[in-house]
């Protein structure tokens, strides 16, 4: 999968660089944070690659390097569902063949709806676009479903906008998921995101302490859940073991079964245990 910058495109767009071979036959794209990812997102990658498939494009995604949340409200936001390396990973599973990520800036969140899109056609020759129906872009926001919908048929674009997937009668969304995790609900967690919620250790410091393994809330960008004890189980570099977290109001801590000594944690899943409860 080939990544590009928001630089990138934008320098595609200016002429200032050559367009890669790959978009030459159009592109087929589905645009969002993607944070998860989740079940209602499957929909517009699904959605993507089909049109892929029928229409020689090639398929993609526009993201993020973070979920827009924290750069919106920080000062609320109870943290990511994923990492991008995890993100990124997703997309490669699933099929698509090249992702521009966007840091996002106050200079990036000037740009109208309109003009966002007309550099994605200039640059990815954008052809074929999935959104989810609450889906919005440009300046405040100010280009939904409507004017999307409106753009592509006047610019050659076919948009496509399927039902929400839902779980127990609510739409499947990042806050949702979110919520889970806060109350530790990992069953109805999995179910959403379609695989156990897994914390990316990849850059945290785990501190030994005899069989215990610790490491600073703060330290992970993540959501975690509140305190309490959870069944997990730590992925290592040639295995998998089963353990149990313990979340402290500062600290993660995970008990090594045995007094095993781990010589690296990668990523922590939660399995499903009932909310939580011991």
């Amino acid at each position: 999968m080939i990544l590009l910058t928001w630089a990138q495109v934008e320098r595609i767009f200016k002429g200032q660089e050559e367009r890669p071979d790959l978009f030459s036959g159009g592109s087929a794209v589905t645009i969002g944070s993607f944070d998860g990812p989740h079940t209602g997102h499957d929909v517009l990658f699904s959605k993507v690659i089909d049109a892929s498939k029928s229409c020689g494009y090639v398929p993609g995604v526009i993201t993020f390097t973070h979920a827009l949340g924290g750069y919106k409200r920080p000062e609320a936001y109870e943290g990511d569902l994923s990492t991008l390396e995890q993100r990124l990973e997703a997309f490669r599973e699933k099929g698509m063949s090249f992702a521009v990520v966007i840091d996002f800036s106050a200079e990036f969140g000037r740009i109208k709806g309109q003009d966002f899109l007309f550099i994605l056609k200039k640059s990815c020759c954008l052809k074929f676009l999935a959104e989810g129906r609450d889906f919005r872009c440009g300046y405040r926001g100010a280009f939904g479903m409507k004017e999307i919908s409106d753009y592509s048929v006047c610019n050659g674009i076919t948009a496509q906008f399927p039902e929400p997937v839902l779980y127990k009668g609510k739409r499947v969304s990042s806050s949702l998921i979110r919520s889970c995790i806060l109350r530790g609900d990992f069953c109805s967690v999995a179910e959403m995101l379609g695989h156990n919620y897994a914390l990316d250790c990849s850059k945290t410091v785990w501190n030994c302490e005899g069989s215990q393994f610790t490491a600073e809330r703060h330290s992970f960008l993540q959501a975690l859940p509140a305190d309490g004890e959870y069944d997990v189980v730590a992925i290592l570099p040639e295995n998998r073991m089963q353990m149990r977290l313990t979340a402290e109001p500062h600290f993660l801590r995970l008990e090594v079964p045995h007094g095993d000594t781990l010589p690296c944690i990668r990523a922590v899943e939660f399995i499903c245990n009932d909310l939580g409860e011991s």
